[in-house]
């Protein structure tokens, strides 16, 4: 499910794709994200925000995933291993309607912590089920539009993707 792009506003519109996916590592791995410990095992269902800049036939930047690895500098996404955790990257949750609302860099003062809303996107039972027992998921780069599961495996094992964990706060 794809989130429309916001406009106008201080930050870059942005195509925010979510999509669920299974992380098929090969160990257990503990990732701390705050105050909370996610252990992650083999088959562990997470969403996945995929986030892109929204671009246009006459934009200095037509290539989106360039213009995506210069805003969001993350690790790569290696195959068989979880992201790594992000203190700082946030996912934000509405509990009273379920619904994705955003994502924001806790920077260490108001005009250093970018906010990148989106319109109230639901989530699917599975999806909110998901965010709500793991209370995390992976942010990504390096895909367009609206991925599916393959999708971001593919792209995964292709090594085209930059991705980190962070923890998912509910309002």
């Amino acid at each position: 499910m794809t989130t429309p792009p916001r406009s106008p506003g201080r930050l870059p519109a942005f195509n925010i794709g979510l999509t669920s996916v299974t992380l098929p590592t090969s160990q257990v791995q503990i990732n701390r994200l705050s105050e909370l410990v996610n252990e992650i095992t083999l088959g562990t269902d997470v969403i996945v925000i995929v986030l892109s800049t929204v671009t246009g036939p006459a934009s200095p930047h037509p290539d989106e995933t360039d213009g995506d690895r210069s805003r969001f500098i993350w690790p790569p996404w290696q195959a068989d291993v979880v992201p790594e955790a992000h203190q700082n990257w946030k996912a934000v949750f509405a509990g009273r309607d379920r619904t994705f609302r955003g994502i924001y860099y806790e920077g260490p003062t108001r005009e250093e912590t970018p906010i990148i809303r989106v319109p109230a996107t639901v989530l699917s039972d599975t999806m909110w089920k998901m965010v709500h027992n793991e209370s995390c998921a992976v942010l990504c780069i390096g895909l367009t539009g609206d991925p599916s599961e393959a999708d971001v495996m593919t792209a995964r094992a292709d090594g085209r993707l930059q991705a980190v964990l962070v923890e998912a706060l509910f309002a």
